[in-house]
């Protein structure tokens, strides 16, 4: 999929066919976007005992594979993980386009997922998704003018309900003259610190549980080395004189 194409198709019931030199995602309605990762997923909505019963016993097992994998020891992680916490679903992970890590719409022990907190504390403005994922190895980018800043970007749905428009807040959204969409149904594509789940999974219950406990402090530390060690990773965090305060110097 090419940079200039931002088209996913979805085996959904308007069988979508649209032109490729447009920049969209086809395949959502609003009412699926509104509803989130679930619905366009087509989860089920039962809650009698039975499915009580079976996603209890679901957990369970889960709860003993994870026990099982602590058992047998570290396990080689793809290229994709999470440089914080090692999550590699390839719907749930985004690469910086600036430092080329790969990072998951996870928030662990933080108030933003790490794709966004690692956005913030680099200040890099470019991503990509995963060529596995739903949408494949796709970058976000403005429709009008290609601005790849996902802090700028946003969506607005297509009248047609089938497609969604990819715009930056400022100019594009606000001067668009195109009657194919509404600017003031425009909306961010990062909502409460992290991704839309729509555009980026959030990791399951079990990924976050089998993912490496990172806390808040060890990922500013580790963001601290990348500025002087790009392939710095968490166990150089272990290394002798890491936390240490530099020594004050009196001044005559």
């Amino acid at each position: 999929m090419s940079v200039d194409t931002f088209q996913f198709e979805l085996n959904s019931q308007y069988g979508a066919n649209l032109d490729d030199s447009v920049s969209v995602i086809s395949g959502y309605t609003q009412q699926q976007l509104d509803d989130g990762t679930e619905s366009v997923l087509g989860g089920g909505g039962e809650t009698n005992g039975h499915t009580k019963h079976t996603h209890s016993s679901k957990l369970d097992d889960e709860f003993d594979g994870i026990l099982d994998d602590f058992k047998d020891g570290p396990v080689d992680l793809p290229p994709h993980a999470c440089s914080y916490c090692g999550i590699h679903n390839p719907a749930s992970v985004v690469k910086c386009l600036v430092c080329s890590k790969w990072f998951c719409n996870s928030r662990g022990n933080s108030s933003a997922s790490h794709i966004v907190h690692h956005l913030v504390r680099a200040k890099h403005k470019e991503v990509t998704l995963h060529s596995e994922g739903p949408l494949g190895d796709t970058t976000p980018e403005c429709y009008t003018c290609g601005s790849k800043n996902v802090f700028m970007l946003g969506f607005i749905p297509a009248k047609s309900d089938t497609v969604v428009v990819l715009l930056c807040r400022q100019p594009c959204a606000t001067l668009s003259k195109d009657n194919s969409w509404n600017p003031a149904l425009w909306s961010p594509l990062i909502d409460d610190r992290s991704f839309l789940s729509w555009l980026v999974k959030p990791p399951s219950e079990t990924e976050q549980l089998r993912a490496r406990q990172i806390t808040y402090n060890q990922i500013n530390k580790l963001e601290d080395l990348w500025r002087d060690n790009a392939s710095a990773t968490l166990e150089d965090l272990e290394k002798p004189g890491i936390d240490d305060e530099p020594q004050h110097v009196l001044l005559r």
